[in-house]
């Protein structure tokens, strides 16, 4: 019933500034139908084996991953798709679909329900599923291309990268690449084209926001780094002074830093350690004047905002005691 009509599934389409200029067309779920999206995607995902090169959207890969397959390699060939979710009709889902081997009823269901006015939603559950899915026979042909050559070829969504050691080679499969991705009637992002299209020789090379030069492994942007240090610093500064009124605002700039230490610490060249002993630190000076107070969080978890709202609990305990 939903795969005949799945607008009813999604809020009012809106337009998401990009951070480079133009738009992004955004279709997010109702919260009443997220789950029953999040249920078939995580039925799908169980029973479809993904293709290696994909990273997006797959259980236990990510953009770490991804890159990390890069790592040393002399010659770099990215590409990225312009408008990619938007340009995937239900047509071309449906004829991707019967050429994976899967019946035309069900063939027919999958390209209904992944799609909303008659394109694949940015922002939906389904979507990165969706797009893995339409991309697999392509993910195949390119994942052989290279390895025939010596080579990695990888998937982040939309954007594709292949690394090689020689330059004609590079340049070969970069001709590749940009044939199947035409052949799918896409266009190719002609600035990041431009700007990141071949990388090569002692230039820094970046992929999934991440440096990718050395052999060792993965190091994250000096923007990325500088970001993380200076949140930590700011946190642990804040602590040092701390009152309880100042309780749900430490637990909102305490989660932005350990979001940023969990993204860190997934390069192999970082400050994440750095950021946890300052995390630690800044945490016990808390828990040190908030104790005297008679002021007890849970498991001392003062921080825990989830299932328990620690920082407005102890907050109105003390505002209790105060009156």
């Amino acid at each position: 019933m939903l795969a005949k009509d799945t607008t009813v599934m999604y809020k009012e389409t809106r337009h998401q500034l990009k951070p480079g200029g133009g738009y992004r067309i955004i279709d997010p779920p109702k919260k009443e139908y997220k789950h029953i999206l999040k249920r078939i995607t995580k039925v799908l995902t169980f029973n479809i084996k993904h293709h290696p090169a994909a990273h997006g959207g797959v259980p236990g890969r990510s953009s770490f991953t991804s890159a990390r397959l890069h790592c040393g390699a002399k010659f770099v060939i990215t590409r990225d798709i312009k408008d990619c979710y938007p340009s995937i009709t239900p047509e071309k889902l449906f004829n991707a679909f019967i050429k994976l081997g899967a019946s035309p009823d069900f063939a027919k269901f999958l390209s209904s329900i992944m799609t909303v006015h008659g394109r694949i939603p940015q922002g939906g559950p389904l979507s990165s599923l969706a797009l893995n899915l339409y991309m697999m026979r392509m993910d195949d042909h390119l994942f052989k291309k290279a390895r025939s050559k010596g080579g990695h070829y990888g998937r982040l969504a939309d954007d594709f990268v292949i690394s090689v050691d020689k330059r004609k080679k590079a340049i070969g499969l970069g001709n590749e690449l940009d044939h199947a991705i035409r052949h799918r009637n896409l266009q190719i992002n002609e600035k990041k084209l431009c700007q990141k299209g071949l990388m090569a020789g002692d230039r820094v090379k970046e992929i999934h926001s991440l440096i990718v030069n050395s052999r060792r492994g993965l190091k994250p942007k000096r923007e990325h780094i500088s970001k993380g240090i200076e949140l930590a610093t700011r946190y642990a500064r804040r602590c040092r002074c701390s009152t309880p009124r100042d309780l749900p605002f430490l637990a909102n700039l305490r989660q932005r830093v350990t979001g940023m230490m969990y993204y860190l610490r997934q390069a192999d060249f970082t400050p994440a350690q750095h950021m946890r002993r300052m995390v630690e630190y800044a945490d016990k000076k808390v828990l040190k004047m908030l104790l005297p107070k008679n002021l007890h969080p849970y498991k001392n978890k003062w921080w825990l905002t989830n299932s328990k709202n620690e920082p407005e609990r102890l907050l109105k305990l003390w505002e209790n005691i105060e009156h």
